[in-house]
């Protein structure tokens, strides 16, 4: 049984007379709730941990326990904190409720039962209680909210400064003749520097604007028929610049007509940010190989490099999205840590998980499952 906006309110009773469980249930079912009662109170924590009520409604005098005792139990587990939990009583005085609500109680309802007033209060304290969380569920969402806009702001503020402050710097220094432009040391060194700098701040952007919109949920996925050895061979081609400057090795050994099912803009992301990642940590004249291995309707890709490795503590970090973990790399190249988290986001939508393997000194390997593509799949 699960209680929400979408489905009648749930209310679980406790009574030691049945008759009273039987006309709660007659009274409340005739008025639209789901209603469970006990006369055990081992029953009723049984019953407790099935479904989470909208409401309790606590007898104050039984034989084993009674219903004082009975709630605070209840309100100790953190879980049934938020529940609203009303007495039954055939008495009531100034100390009983007084130590009603002193447990945790909120509201008295006198025996014999008024169908109308016992409705009433019922109904108040569900929609109260429906409308408290819905309170707290926005706030969270603003909290969230906020708290993307502080790190998005954080990272335009620092990382993507840093690359076009470089530039500007190189550029300011042409301008000022500090720099020749008709020398050899011009284009092997400026030039290069900028076009990589500028790379760096691209990247930067695509996948701050890939992380926020996944993160407030604006992105969406298009699943379909997609060649990874291809679109390695695109990523091969994008990365260029920075893979012949360090004269790093790049294998493409995922057989030729691999298909996957999943969403191309996302994949692509992926893809990029991990073979971006291997080159950034592997030295002149490494080798970064990327491999399919095949199980059963699945396919395993890996981004494997010879690069400086990750320590078990870092490794640790890399995934964590509340982490701002980020390392230079074998040519002080910067970075947000954002792509890799964004890559294991971008993964889990497709169905599959990111992982990694490494070893300090020996290189790294980033891997990750997508499904293969077969004939039956919908376009």
């Amino acid at each position: 049984m699960v209680s929400d906006n979408k489905h009648k309110p749930y209310v679980l009773a406790v009574d030691d007379e049945e008759l009273n469980l039987e006309l709660l249930r007659f009274i409340l079912e005739r008025n639209g709730y789901e209603f469970v009662g006990t006369s055990d109170d081992d029953v009723f924590f049984s019953e407790l941990a099935k479904a989470k009520p909208d409401l309790i409604l606590l007898d104050v005098i039984m034989p084993r326990i009674d219903g004082f005792e009975l709630c605070e139990k209840v309100k100790a587990i953190e879980a049934y904190h938020d529940i609203p939990i009303i007495f039954l009583t055939g008495k009531v005085n100034v100390k009983d409720k007084i130590r009603g609500f002193e447990v945790g109680g909120v509201d008295y309802v006198t025996k014999p039962f008024n169908e109308q007033e016992l409705v009433a209060r019922i109904r108040t304290h569900v929609e109260l209680r429906r409308a408290r969380n819905k309170i707290e569920e926005q706030a969270l969402n603003l909290q969230q909210s906020n708290d993307l806009k502080d790190r998005m702001f954080s990272i335009i503020g620092h990382d993507l400064r840093s690359p076009l402050s470089a530039a500007k710097l190189k550029m300011d220094f042409i301008l000022r003749g500090i720099i020749d432009p008709k020398s050899d040391a011009f284009l092997d060194e400026t030039v290069f520097g900028l076009l990589k700098t500028m790379d760096e701040a691209l990247n930067l952007l695509q996948n701050l604007l890939g992380w926020a919109k996944s993160e407030s949920g604006q992105i969406q996925m298009i699943p379909e028929k997609l060649d990874i050895h291809d679109l390695v061979e695109q990523t091969f081609r994008l990365l260029k610049l920075g893979s012949e400057h360090k004269k790093i090795a790049l294998h493409n050994n995922v057989p030729e007509n691999t298909y996957v099912f999943a969403d191309n803009n996302m994949i692509k992301t992926v893809l990029r940010n991990l073979m971006s990642n291997a080159i950034k940590f592997t030295p002149v004249e490494g080798i970064i190989n990327v491999n399919a291995k095949f199980q059963d309707d699945a396919v395993v890709l890996e981004v494997q490099d010879n690069g400086n490795g990750i320590s078990k503590e870092d490794i640790q970090k890399i995934l964590n999205p509340n982490e701002h973990f980020s390392k230079l790399g074998t040519e002080k190249e910067p970075g947000t840590g954002l792509g890799l988290v964004l890559c294991q986001s971008f993964v889990n939508k497709n169905g599959g998980a990111l992982n990694i393997k490494s070893a300090v000194g020996k290189g790294s390997t980033f891997y990750f499952n997508l499904p293969l593509y077969t004939e039956t799949e919908v376009a």
